[in-house]
């Protein structure tokens, strides 16, 4: 019955900016990468991506504090929020150990994570946003879906990067560096499962 009455569409809008910040926070990060030299201007950028995925979050849950009538379950745009959040903070977090730790060269799985973690986030995107009209739900399952594959290729790559990484390199400082900014890395792709399953849970209750 609660699709079927009035809503306050700023919920609707303030997810579309929180995914939208995701993807070029995601795809910065990929740049990144690419530009270690320019590490530390590249990192301040991502910062304030991430400082505004704050603000969009802190917008929404005041929101959800304020308004009776919301576009779906309560929890659900709680856990929507803050799931959504913790995909560019974990992105931050690689970016800042990568800052911190002043590293100079990456292994080439940091660039494939990288790669997955940009297409899961372009694919949360069109999750969140296909959600608003009840006929593009089979299109937001349909990302969902593809979000779980790419989730499992980064669970595959993480672990063949950890396995190279201590059996091909001798020191125990490197090894701890590069291992967390892996462990952060897949960890976003993670976040962005959670999203998937919260955007499926969202589309089976309102069939």
């Amino acid at each position: 019955m609660r699709w079927f009455l009035p809503k306050n569409e700023d919920f609707l809008a303030l997810f579309d900016r929180a995914s939208a910040n995701i993807v070029d926070a995601v795809c910065l990060f990929r740049e990144l990468v690419s530009d270690l030299p320019n590490l530390r201007p590249n990192v301040e950028k991502l910062k304030e991506l991430e400082h505004e995925g704050d603000r969009i979050t802190h917008q929404t849950l005041g929101r959800l504090n304020a308004t009776f009538i919301t576009p779906f379950d309560r929890e659900d745009i709680y856990a929507l929020a803050t799931r959504l959040d913790d995909i560019i903070d974990a992105t931050d977090g690689a970016a800042q150990r990568m800052l911190v730790y002043r590293v100079t060269e990456l292994p080439a799985q940091v660039v494939a994570l990288t790669d997955l973690l940009v297409a899961s986030a372009k694919e949360v995107q069109k999750a969140v946003v296909a959600i608003h009209d009840r006929k593009k739900h089979t299109a937001a399952l349909a990302a969902c879906v593809e979000v779980n594959r790419l989730e499992n290729e980064a669970d595959v790559v993480h672990r063949e990067a950890i396995g190279e990484l201590f059996n091909n390199t001798h020191d125990a400082v490197t090894i701890l560096k590069l291992k967390e900014i892996f462990e952060f890395l897949e960890g976003a792709t993670d976040r962005c499962e959670d999203v998937a399953n919260v955007v499926e849970s969202i589309i089976i209750k309102s069939s």
